[in-house]
């Protein structure tokens, strides 16, 4: 296959909510800034054009905009992630490791004690401490400077609306000063969690809207031909599992299945809108030069963008055959998986994450030309 090389590459980064599961996305996103690094080196320029997240992606997505410089990027989250560890000889009463999280996770959430007012709870956990954590962990000041779109999103309680956090005017939105409250709004989700007040509303997890804002990092891409454009996204929740064994596991299964499914369904979607795209582009090509008038130019140059969606890089933890070729099972090992934030889990979960990107990414950049092809 003959490939166009372009000098510049332009990375739009999307990562969902999971709770624990975005040990990958850090494993993974190591991953990719260490490519990237490897891709200047070749001699292109190479950037983040957008990261957006959603409740631990929009923390995760913080870290990396939030940074002076890719290195700072991976330092940022190694300090964050060390600090979300749970250490198991600080639980001797025996509980299994992925649910040491029910008592708390220092530095993100700890456990209400007002019992004498239960029935008037509407939420479990005190979520306080990641206000400190995310000021310890982000430069706010480079985030809302950086030239990379940074967008997290949440839900208004009152009017349903998913709202948009960005530091840069987008889709018609005004920029945000984004501070820690906004990240935190992003992964406010109910019952555990309470509604995050910002101004006049108070907002929960974007999540239960959309877990997976492919759009919002599309949109912020540049329109220039002459820019390789790569979407990178990791789907953190399987397709399938064994039928649930309790009334924890059906639950759990439940939220897998509510939030891991939407990228399946957007990838079912992008080759239809290819298809458009192409059947647009062949009548444009038909229409006379002279004729065509720039508000039809524009429409079309507005519609192309959208066959990025065809292009995603999708690391999927169901991919059985690259979890084989990163020696890793393709075996679940638990079921709440995005409730342990054990020091053990974490750990694992970024092994993987970077393996599995690792291997993923370099295929795509050596498919583009973008790094040396190993013979």
């Amino acid at each position: 296959m003959n490939t166009v090389v372009k000098d510049k590459v332009e990375i739009g980064l999307v990562l969902q909510g999971g709770g624990a599961l975005g040990a990958y996305e850090f494993g993974a996103i190591e991953a990719l800034l260490e490519l990237m690094d490897a891709i200047h080196a070749e001699g292109r320029t190479v950037t983040l054009a957008a990261v957006t997240g959603v409740s631990i992606g929009a923390i995760n997505a913080a870290c990396v905009v939030g940074a002076t410089d890719r290195a700072d990027a991976k330092r940022r989250l190694q300090l964050l992630w060390s600090e979300l560890s749970l250490e198991s000889r600080n639980y001797w009463w025996g509980i299994a490791s992925q649910d040491f999280a029910l008592f708390g996770v220092h530095g993100f959430y700890k456990p209400r004690y007002d019992y004498w007012n239960v029935f008037r709870w509407t939420n479990f956990y005190n979520t306080e401490p990641m206000l400190g954590t995310l000021a310890r962990h982000v430069n706010f000041t480079a985030l809302n400077n950086s030239p990379t779109t940074f967008v997290v999103t949440a839900v208004d309680v009152s009017s349903g609306e998913l709202v948009r956090f960005c530091n840069h005017p987008h889709k018609g939105e005004k920029r945000t000063e984004i501070g820690p409250r906004h990240v935190l709004a992003s992964g406010s989700l109910p019952p555990g969690f309470p509604a995050t007040p910002i101004g006049d509303a108070n907002f929960w997890d974007g999540g239960i809207v959309d877990n997976t804002p492919l759009g919002d990092a599309i949109d912020a891409f540049s329109g220039s031909d002459d820019v390789d454009r790569i979407l990178v996204v990791m789907n953190l929740f399987r397709s399938k599992r064994a039928a649930p064994k309790n009334m924890i596991e059906v639950n759990d299964r439940l939220s897998e299945l509510r939030y891991g499914n939407r990228l399946r369904q957007d990838g079912a979607n992008a080759a239809v809108i290819n298809e458009l795209l192409q059947t647009v582009e062949a009548l444009y090509a038909a229409v006379p030069v002279e004729a065509r008038d720039p508000q039809l130019v524009d429409k079309v140059s507005r519609a192309q963008r959208f066959k990025t969606l065809g292009a995603i890089t999708n690391i999927d933890l169901a991919d059985a055959g690259l979890m084989k070729e990163a020696g890793l099972s393709a075996e679940s090992r638990d079921s709440g998986a995005f409730r342990d934030f054990s020091a053990a889990g974490i750990q694992r979960r970024r092994e993987a994450g970077y393996k599995l990107a690792r291997l993923k990414l370099q295929d795509v950049f050596r498919t583009r030309g973008l790094l040396p092809v190993l013979h």
